[in-house]
């Protein structure tokens, strides 16, 4: 697996091993240039299925979730190192219909605008849409002699704000080139968090993946269990102070890969 002409990780696909074709005694393997796809009957035949299939990302993407049968590729989030040009949150409608069926004018200024990553390479097959979705968890902490009532435990946090949240959040830190309005003044804001009486939250991404722009990097993390891991890197807000915490620099990294929820603490 490469990356340009400065990142190189060997893989072995021990197919047996692998979830939709372990079980299978017979097998048939269909190897493209983008594509590598396993067939229980004759390839592309009708009656016959796909087992499984691999592309690069796939492929990258089932290493950093566990997937059994995958070997190699040890510093996958590296491999999973890309360039953030815009982070935009879908309010009314879904991903799709945001970027494609309505169209969206920062997709079409960067595939207008953008340079190609690597010579002979095409602005259209280097980019990467990346739909995320928000898993809040919400912690609250009471005093020893607090005497508890139903409300305590009823709250729950509003999706569209800590949605709203999110995305100011990263835009401010990170500030994408794509981003017009960068929210110079967050965490304050009508939409988001702040006011609402939550008075620490913070943000991860919760995927062995890294964002770079020209004012930062973030590194994301997934935990085997689905926990938060200390692998990935943190922003965190207290009242009006907004900090960025960086995972084996302001607090100890763990050995684990990446999943963490994001949302309000």
């Amino acid at each position: 697996m490469r990356v340009g002409d400065h990142l190189c990780e060997p893989a072995v696909l021990r197919f047996p091993e692998i979830p939709g074709i372990d079980g299978h005694e017979q097998y048939l393997l269909e190897a493209g240039d983008k594509l590598i796809r396993t067939w229980d009957g004759p390839i592309r035949a009708e009656g016959s299925k796909v087992l499984n299939w691999f592309t690069t990302e796939k492929l990258l993407w089932d290493k950093s979730r566990g997937i059994s049968g995958i070997e190699g590729l040890d510093h996958v989030r590296d491999l999973m190192t890309y360039d953030l040009l815009y982070v935009g949150i879908a309010k009314q409608s879904d991903t799709f219909d945001r970027l494609f069926k309505q169209g969206h004018k920062a997709r079409m200024n960067i595939l207008a605008n953008e340079p190609q990553r690597y010579p002979g390479a095409r602005v259209t097959d280097e980019i990467y849409l990346f739909p995320f979705r928000i898993e809040p968890l919400l912690l609250q902490t009471f005093e020893p002699d607090h005497e508890f009532t139903e409300e305590d435990f009823a709250r729950e946090p509003d999706q569209q704000r800590i949605l709203a949240d999110a995305e100011k959040a990263f835009v401010s830190l990170l500030k994408p080139e794509y981003n017009i309005v960068k929210f110079s003044n967050y965490p304050k804001g009508v939409d988001g968090l702040y006011g609402t009486g939550i008075d620490r939250y913070g943000y991860l991404i919760g995927e062995s993946i890294a964002f770079n722009t020209a004012h930062g990097r973030i590194k994301g993390a997934r935990h085997p269990w689905g926990v938060i891991s200390n692998d990935a890197d943190f922003i965190f807000v207290d009242g009006d102070e907004v900090s960025f915490y960086v995972s084996g620099v302001d607090f100890t990294a763990t050995a684990h890969g990446c999943v963490a929820a994001s949302g309000p603490q």
